[in-house]
């Protein structure tokens, strides 16, 4: 008998904070960047209930940075960043899950008025011990090199490589601090369409 270890399938609004290794122009720098994500979750489908498919619907994380200036991170809505999750180790708390995530931003250089995006997805991977991820951290695999072009001209050369990239997944944030950012109510909207999608997913039964 297959145990369901997920909770219901729903949407979190979660703190996150990444730091970054860019290449640019020949020179390498670690950015920080900090905000919130709002991440779609399934329910466990029957026919694989150790698994489930999330959706990260929208990003708002700031940073300042010596070569960019001060910068967004927000996700290509254009490209949807899909991942999955699944059990790994029910026996062991803190790795009993592994998920991953094809990224896909829009690194938008605020004072440039520019923005960057990546063609090839940035692949963010780790183990964690709950849904959702609180305390989690992600990472790009060690050697992975992304290039980032700009919107406006994707054909030309990269302006910059994403080199190495590790997220932090923070507790819920609160519906005031997402409305102050601007984003809270559409990325309701948002959800909900995914959810009708999501909820002809049934619970996993045990």
């Amino acid at each position: 008998m297959t145990t369901n270890y997920f909770p219901p399938g729903g949407t979190d609004y979660l703190n996150l904070w990444t730091d970054a290794v860019i290449e640019i122009a020949g020179d390498t720098e670690t950015i920080e960047a900090d905000g919130w994500f709002v991440v779609n979750r399934s329910f466990p489908t029957p026919q694989d209930p150790t698994k489930i498919i999330v959706q990260i619907l929208q990003m708002n994380l700031r940073g300042r940075s010596e070569h960019l200036g001060e910068f967004l991170f927000t996700i290509n809505p254009q490209l949807p960043t899909m991942g999955e999750e699944m059990v790994f180790a029910p026996d062991d708390f803190s790795t009993r899950f592994k998920g991953y995530f094809n990224v896909f931003f829009e690194l938008q250089l605020l004072e440039q008025g520019k923005t960057l995006i990546n063609k090839d997805p940035i692949n963010i991977s780790g183990l964690f011990g709950a849904l959702p991820p609180i305390g989690a951290v992600g990472e790009m695999a060690p050697g992975d090199r992304v290039g980032m072009y700009d919107k406006a001209n994707p054909d030309a050369e990269p302006v910059m490589y994403m080199l190495a990239t590790r997220k932090i997944v923070g507790a819920y944030v609160s519906g005031d601090f997402a409305i102050r950012q601007g984003h809270f109510e559409e990325s309701q909207k948002v959800a909900a369409e995914w959810s009708k999608t999501a909820s002809t997913l049934k619970p996993a039964t045990v």
